[in-house]
């Protein structure tokens, strides 16, 4: 019987995350040792744990020799600052203006009533008597008017007829005679009209006595003249007293108004203010209760129409606001009747929202004053008459705003990570990986606080298997000021998710959904520019760090037979096997048919002892291990009939698959198989 070479080919299934190493001298293991009637060194070869797996460029052997697979993936996900602040692009308001009360000025008059004026209106003998002493010293002789006296005043040249929402009239009477007069009654007139503003009665008026009376002429419609209508009076004489008697001397009537407004009417109007108000634009946003706010981009217009019949000057300004540090304004003149369109571009308009005392937040005010120009002729009008007003801010982008912006719910937009595990391809058997993680790497320049949960789910387009990951939601780090950023991560490991059942499956694919709520704590302050984002990397690590059972692997051994011309005939097969491995192994040498690939006879070396590991789950102390198997005349006889010698491993973690271990691509086994064989005679 004649040994042959065989091609020997290991094939090694393991699911083996890590780096072997081995320093032990293996010289000492030798045929030499085994003292055969002939010893035939069959393999002597090291397997190196890195070369087992398969290329993988996401497996990287770190500077400490450890074996992790990294897979990076950019933006996974990005929230920009207009996902969190949207305003309405467009924001109209419309507004009217009535007229109202219109101030108007004082007006007043004296008119006089002499002896000159009542001598018609007394009996003949009184009228002898005052012409005669006129200019001396003599008896006042008694007397009473005979008839109504009407004493006309002249027209006022300002208005024709006004309506008055307000105003006093006060009436004044003195008594220019040497005697008193007594029943005085007497009626204030409107003439237009004919109309009895004020009927006045007084008992008595001594000599150079005054009255002084008012009323109000609210609500009342006046024309421009007006009349005193002197209905008695009368005097008792001077007996026995002589005055001085002069018929220029006599009643002097006076008429004026105070505090007036006017509703209606036709008059001169003077410079007056119409309107002047804020009115509050509320900027249309949900929930969100905004402090400052700066528009990137914008415009401004006004419209206004005016149905007066007077000229306007319109001055309009945004008092909380700033572009370039001045307060916008503008200042324009509107006339009787027309139309004006203003715009401004409020690019780079900053504003402060907070003003309105009722409500310190989303009310930007508007401040308008309508200033009334004078005229120099007569205009009807009336407080109805309106300018009408239309406020637009259109084409509005946010540069930047900070306040409450609310709890808005985000949504993470469904996307795939593809990746692979290539080096695990050759590996079967159960494998338990203990510190997988996944890290989501972000940077934030958005000063909201952010609570993101995505979901991951997982696929193994293998197998078809697949599995939720299951994790916590995290709170995103925001910056401490306006045009910092913060940096972070979404660490998504063994204590806060079930990543570690998750990988057992191996999936290539996951698919990754989601979203987030801000302000999840309720109130705060925040603050966000155009120009903020979150963005999130991904990385997904796996240090090889593993509990196994059951794991199988296999490599290409070099081999060498005995001469052709030796017979053999039965004897014992010995492996000497120096183990860096922190893996318990059972080997076996079988014989087989390449072909159909079916097993012809097989050898088992059982038991040999791991590695010996420390408390990091590191090989501290590789272990030699010697085992001697026996084999028969036909186990020789099955060797010719083969052509593919396999050596199969089979493997548990240090300790039966209890420990976990860490896997380092320098780790190694060194393995020497021999005969020990009896010749044929």
């Amino acid at each position: 019987m004649y040994l042959k070479r065989f091609l020997i080919t290991v094939f090694i299934l393991a699911f083996m995350l890590g780096n072997f190493s081995c320093k032990k001298d293996f010289s000492k293991i030798s045929t030499s040792d085994w003292k055969p009637e002939i010893a035939a060194p069959f393999i002597h070869t090291t397997i190196v744990l890195n070369n087992l797996f398969a290329d993988d460029s996401n497996l990287v052997t770190q500077a400490d020799s450890t074996l992790i697979y990294f897979y990076h993936e950019d933006s996974v996900f990005k929230i920009s600052a207009d996902t969190l602040l949207e305003i309405e692009e467009n924001i109209h308001q419309e507004q009217m203006f009535s007229l109202g009360e219109l101030y108007m000025p004082s007006f007043g008059f004296d008119t006089d009533f002499t002896l000159n004026d009542i001598l018609p209106y007394l009996d003949q003998e009184v009228q002898d008597t005052l012409i005669e002493y006129n200019g001396t010293e003599n008896y006042f002789p008694p007397f009473s008017i005979l008839e109504q006296i009407t004493v006309d005043t002249e027209a006022i040249d300002d208005y024709v007829e006004l309506t008055f929402s307000r105003g006093k009239l006060f009436v004044e009477l003195s008594n220019g005679l040497p005697v008193a007069l007594q029943n005085i009654d007497f009626n204030v007139v409107d003439v237009n009209n004919n109309f009895i503003i004020k009927n006045i009665f007084v008992t008595e008026l001594l000599p150079d006595e005054q009255l002084l009376d008012s009323t109000d002429i609210s609500g009342l419609t006046l024309g421009n003249k007006f009349a005193f209508e002197i209905n008695s009076f009368e005097n008792q004489g001077s007996f026995p007293d002589k005055v001085f008697i002069d018929l220029e001397e006599g009643l002097l009537f006076g008429l004026e108004t105070r505090n007036l407004e006017v509703i209606n009417g036709m008059a001169k109007i003077t410079e007056q203010i119409m309107y002047s108000e804020i009115s509050w634009i509320d900027i249309p946003v949900d929930d969100q209760q905004l402090f400052n706010i700066l528009f990137s981009d914008g415009i401004l217009t006004y419209n206004l129409h005016s149905d007066l019949n007077v000229g306007i000057m319109v001055n309009l300004s945004l008092p909380s606001s700033e572009i370039n540090g001045n307060i916008p304004s503008q200042e324009f003149d509107l006339t009787a009747g027309g139309n004006v369109n203003e715009q401004w571009d409020i690019s780079g308009m900053s504003t402060n929202l907070t003003t309105d005392p009722a409500q310190n937040f989303n009310r930007m005010p508007v401040q308008l004053e309508i200033l009334i120009l004078p005229t120099n002729y007569i205009v009807e009008f009336d407080s109805s008459d309106n300018v009408n007003g239309f406020l637009s801010m259109e084409e509005l982008t946010i540069g930047y705003a900070d306040g409450y912006l609310g709890q808005q719910i985000i949504n993470i937009s469904q996307d795939t990570l593809d990746f692979n595990f290539d080096f695990l391809k050759n590996l079967e058997g159960e494998l338990i990986l203990e510190e997988p993680s996944m890290t989501i790497d972000y940077t934030n320049s958005i000063g909201v606080p952010i609570r993101i949960k995505t979901e991951l789910f997982g696929i193994n387009t293998q197998t078809g298997v697949s599995q939720y990951l299951e994790y916590d939601s995290v709170d995103i780090v925001i910056p401490s000021e306006i045009g910092g950023e913060a940096d972070g991560e979404i660490l998504i490991d063994k204590y806060n998710s079930s990543i570690v059942d998750f990988m057992a499956f191996r999936p290539d694919r996951i698919i990754y959904y989601g979203g987030g709520i801000t302000n999840p704590d309720g109130y705060s302050i925040n603050f966000i520019d155009d120009n903020d984002k979150l963005i999130g990397n991904s990385e997904l690590k796996i240090p090889l760090i593993l509990r196994a059972d059951h794991l199988s692997f296999s490599d290409t051994l070099a081999f060498s037979g005995s001469s052709d011309d030796i017979p053999l005939e039965e004897g014992l097969m010995q492996l000497n096997i120096l183990n860096g491995f922190p893996f318990d192994l059972d080997m076996s040498l079988i014989l087989s048919d390449s072909i159909s690939g079916q097993t012809i006879d097989e050898i088992v070396f059982e038991n040999i002892a791991s590695a010996i590991v420390d408390d990091n789950g590191k090989v501290s102390e590789k272990i030699l291990s010697e085992i001697i198997v026996e084999f028969d005349e036909l186990f020789l006889e099955n060797m010719k009939i083969s052509n593919r010698i396999l050596l199969e491993v089979e493997t548990s973690t240090f300790e039966n698959g209890s420990v976990p271990v860490v896997l380092y691509s320098n780790y190694e086994i060194k393995i020497a198989i021999g005969f020990l064989v009896k010749l044929s005679p």
